[in-house]
């Protein structure tokens, strides 16, 4: 009961604002790029660790997903540490980029 809840209303700035349908997007994204348990995995490899881009258009969902120094404590990035997918509404991966390794 010592953390008060915000009132979400008009006024409250939000962080996001995602429909189910981005944020399946997202969640299929991260459990294919990157591991569902973290459990022993370096900082570099836990989903906590990026960040998120999505963008929708129509039935598709398209995520952006980067590594994200600060949050495992560094100031630089690593290479070739991202990828970009394409998800439709059904929860299907359309297309998925690695970066480095290119489309498949």
């Amino acid at each position: 009961m010592s953390v008060q809840l915000p009132e979400f209303d008009s006024k409250l700035s939000l962080d996001t604002n995602l429909d189910g349908y981005t944020l399946q997007a997202i969640r299929i994204a991260a459990d294919d790029f990157l591991s569902v348990d973290p459990t022993g995995l370096p900082c570099e490899d836990k989903q906590v660790s990026h960040q998120y881009k999505a963008v929708r258009q129509g039935d598709i969902i398209f995520v952006r997903i980067d590594f994200k120094p600060e949050n495992c404590g560094r100031t630089l990035g690593m290479l070739d540490a991202g990828a970009t997918y394409a998800i439709n509404v059904y929860g299907q991966i359309l297309r998925r980029e690695l970066d480095g390794s290119g489309p498949f």
